[in-house]
């Protein structure tokens, strides 16, 4: 039997070997603890709802395995009074190790007593800039020190403002506005190589996952990782290409062509092919098309003599 399995980062439960491996319970038991804790803290589960979600194993059955979790130490009951409502409540606790028999159950929480002080202070001190975790280099912005201003002018400000409207136009990269500030420094380099914003929203938003955890990481690999190379700068000054002549008149010809007649010199050719058997011009599209509406118009008078 091989065994195969995939590296996950979100919605996943961690169980030791020995939980699954316990042989006193069975597996019935042992699923119904492995589906009990990989449930959130405060979730409502009882004999009966487990016996719904398991039509084929009924309440007797889910009821027997819950039995077995009780005898091991793997669940835990007990019986409450609220002190302000005088009602009676179970609690259910869950463990991924067995719990000897009469051990303390963990305390429920709380929000605490309140302490002394003066409502509305903060904290006083300067952070220990030696504490703030270093960013890896080519993987996020750079870290700034505590008290260092935010640069939001210039390239940077022009910066933040490209990657909110990328983050408008692809929702999956949208970001909120510390990631943006954040991310700004390592945008303002692409506007500084001349980039469109619909170059660089192509490269950044170009074949994404389908589903984006984290815009802030993944925008931040692509900024370091997919920056062009920078373009050679263009002189202003420098005479421009010179244009195609024509073929005829030698004048030049409209930006754009490299060859042909200009547009005085094909004029004369608008009225057609000649015709070598009888070196007459041929009838232009003009004279066709006045000829034809000739016809068409005639058509009723000659329609309407012929039933005279």
């Amino acid at each position: 039997m091989r065994i195969h399995l995939s590296v996950r980062k979100r919605a996943f439960t961690v169980l030791g070997n020995e939980v699954l491996r316990d042989r006193r319970l069975s597996f019935t038991a042992r699923g119904i603890l492995a589906f009990l804790l990989s449930l959130p803290d405060g979730a409502r589960e009882d004999v009966r709802t487990l016996a719904d979600k398991n039509p084929g194993l009924g309440r007797r059955g889910v009821a027997k395995a819950v039995e077995e979790l009780i005898a091991l130490g793997y669940y835990v009951r007990r019986t409450v009074r609220d002190q302000e409502s005088g009602q009676v409540r179970t609690e259910t606790y869950v463990f991924d190790t067995p719990r000897p028999p009469g051990s303390p159950l963990p305390a429920p929480a709380g929000t605490g007593g309140a302490r002394a002080g003066k409502t509305g202070t903060f904290p006083k001190g300067k952070k220990n800039p030696q504490k703030v975790p270093p960013t890896r280099p080519g993987v996020g912005p750079p870290a700034r020190q505590a008290g260092e201003p935010t640069p939001i002018g210039g390239d940077v400000g022009r910066a933040a403002a490209l990657l909110t409207r990328i983050g408008a136009a692809e929702p999956k990269l949208a970001l909120g506005e510390a990631d943006v500030l954040a991310l700004a420094p390592l945008a303002a380099p692409w506007l500084e190589r001349g980039l469109s914003e619909l170059e660089v929203r192509s490269l950044l938003a170009d074949e994404l996952p389908p589903r984006v955890y984290s815009p802030r990481a993944l925008l931040a690999d692509r900024l370091v990782r997919k920056l062009p190379a920078p373009r050679p700068p263009r002189d202003a000054a420098a005479p421009a290409a010179p244009l195609a002549e024509c073929a005829e008149c030698r004048d030049p010809l409209p930006r754009g062509r490299d060859a042909g007649v200009c547009p005085l010199c094909a004029e004369p050719r608008r009225g057609g092919p000649v015709d070598e058997a009888t070196e007459t011009t041929a009838p232009s599209v003009v004279e066709r098309v006045a000829a034809l509406r000739a016809v068409v118009q005639a058509r009723p008078r000659l329609v309407t003599a012929a039933r005279a």
